[in-house]
């Protein structure tokens, strides 16, 4: 059931902030936006931020390690000691990543082999195609970590990586931000590798243009936190 159905609720009203707590089973906390918005922060976005850093970080200078290093973030998220390195070296030893002459096309990969990568280390996963931002926001709301794959181009405001529109970069969402009073979403906070940014807010319409209008794609671990 989606923890913000009004249909589930006493008199068919959403719950307040406090309700909320009692419903959530991750960490949550009132906070105000950037542009001076109330709102519920779901998820452990402060603690997952440590887990984030600039792609790129590995010997064999692979520069389009963003779904490595996303793997690498997800599997620090469930405890396993590891490193863009590591993640690197598996992959390139198991054909799971892109190789070329070219730094910039070296690490990349699809979402078929990110899973393929967590559910090798221990953290089961599958790749699902998500129509809408609520069925994102009550996946996060369990506990599930995960991966999208959005147009980096519409991401960052910059038409150089715009492409032709395609999900070109991967980025792991670790908490979403609701209404408290309404159970809205507002948007995600996301760890971005490409940029090198943790805990970033994204609103709700650019998610919606750089994620969903790609397809849609994200990457969910079968375990919660």
């Amino acid at each position: 059931m989606n923890k913000f159905d009004s249909k589930e609720m006493p008199g068919g009203d959403l719950p307040n902030f406090k309700e909320v707590k009692e419903i959530l089973e991750v960490p949550s906390h009132l906070d105000i936006l950037t542009d001076g918005r109330e709102t519920l922060i779901i998820g452990d976005t402060q603690k997952f931020a440590d887990f984030n850093h600039r792609q790129g970080d590995n010997p064999y200078g692979f520069l389009g390690t963003c779904g490595l290093v996303s793997c690498e973030d997800v599997l620090k998220q469930f405890g396993l000691d590891t490193t863009e390195t590591s993640i690197v070296e598996y992959a390139i030893k198991n054909g799971l990543c892109s190789i070329s002459n070219y730094p910039e096309m070296s690490g990349g990969t699809s979402s078929d082999t990110q899973a393929k990568i967590l559910s090798a280390h221990g953290v089961p996963a599958h790749v699902e195609s998500i129509s809408d931002l609520e069925s994102l926001a009550t996946l996060v709301g369990e506990g599930h970590a995960i991966i999208v794959e959005a147009n980096a181009g519409v991401l960052w405001n910059d038409p150089c990586y715009f492409e032709y529109g395609q999900a070109n970069h991967a980025v792991v969402v670790t908490g979403v931000a609701r209404d408290p009073q309404t159970g809205e979403v507002q948007g995600f906070f996301i760890n971005d590798s490409g940029s090198g940014e943790s805990a970033k807010f994204v609103p709700s319409d650019l998610m919606e243009f750089s994620w969903l209008d790609a397809g849609g794609i994200c990457v969910i671990t079968d375990l919660v936190h």
